[in-house]
């Protein structure tokens, strides 16, 4: 200010100037403060929605512990390595590992030593090659060294980033009780087609009870080993158990007579004397009769009869 009481223009101007430079420095402060201020907003934004999206993951990874506890399968995982890093409750019961960490456990000690090689041959490459193998084999378990069966669903689990192969995983059925079911299937089949059996070797060789002490079986049809095997085993059981004295053997329907039925004959008339019973053979037709004396069968000791009606008669007659 000057003598006079007045601002000294100078001064004045001086102030303003550096008046003027502070409110500039201020509002570029402010407006680098500001987008820093946006910035930390952006940044906090991304980590609220990185936050968000590890909470899914959490959720989804407690989600899919959850559902592979509450399965019936065995649901497994192991490292390339072959070191086991996951088993499931379903899984651990299935083959008798207790509760406890799987660190020592490697995947091979889950087969038998025989099925290893079929395992590391074909299975896993399979699985690494195709990224998936399914079919049948079976686990040991470890504590009985029982075979469990299983339906075995082998994938590979990949880095969803990279796509490299991370570890390899299995689902896998037990099938022990439906390996039975099948067993007993077969079984009941096998007992099906033995009765049918027996039912048809009873119907091709009757046994029919024309006295009290005399029995008829009529013969049908062809006869081969198998049925002539029948015919001695039905007339001896015949004869066993009724207590027979006249076995009366028709073989009016027999079609073809050949060395194998003679034999079959000669093999049942010796039988059932053995058993202190008379053979009776009715039905001898003509051309039967020449192959007979053709084959030089010797029916001597057995009772030869033309018709059954005169078969039944004498039969009849000699048990009384």
């Amino acid at each position: 200010m000057g003598m006079d009481g007045q601002l000294d223009p100078g001064v004045v101007n001086g102030d303003v100037g550096a008046l003027r430079d502070r409110v500039l420095w201020l509002e570029q402060e402010l407006a680098r403060r500001e987008q820093e201020l946006a910035e930390h907003r952006r940044d906090l934004q991304g980590l609220h929605e990185r936050e968000a999206r590890l909470a899914g993951v959490e959720e989804d990874r407690k989600r899919l512990a959850a559902v592979a506890e509450s399965s019936a399968d065995f649901i497994g995982i192991a490292s390339m390595e072959g070191k086991a890093q996951y088993l499931n409750e379903a899984g651990r019961q299935l083959v008798g590992i207790a509760d406890g960490g799987l660190d020592d456990v490697e995947v091979s000690s889950f087969f038998f030593p025989e099925d290893l090689r079929y395992a590391m041959d074909h299975i896993i490459p399979e699985t690494v090659k195709h990224g998936r193998w399914i079919g049948e084999f079976r686990f040991r378990h470890f504590t009985t060294g029982a075979p469990i069966p299983v339906l075995y669903n082998s994938f590979l689990i990949k880095d969803p980033d990279s796509g490299q192969p991370m570890a390899l995983a299995t689902v896998s059925a037990d099938l022990t009780e439906r390996k039975r079911e099948e067993e007993e299937r077969v079984r009941l089949k096998d007992e099906v087609i033995r009765m049918q059996a027996a039912m048809l070797r009873e119907l091709s060789t009757p046994l029919l009870r024309i006295s009290d002490r005399a029995v008829l079986m009529p013969l049908v049809g062809a006869i081969d080993a198998g049925r002539a095997a029948a015919v001695l085993e039905r007339v001896l059981q015949g004869v066993s158990a009724d207590l027979a004295r006249v076995v009366l053997l028709d073989i009016t329907g027999v079609s073809n007579v050949d060395t194998h039925v003679a034999d079959a004959l000669l093999r049942t008339a010796r039988a059932v004397r053995l058993l202190g019973a008379q053979m009776v053979l009715t039905g001898i037709r003509p051309e039967v009769a020449q192959v007979l004396v053709g084959l030089g069968v010797d029916l001597r000791g057995i009772v030869t009869l033309g018709s059954l009606q005169s078969g039944i008669a004498f039969a009849i007659q000699q048990a009384q």
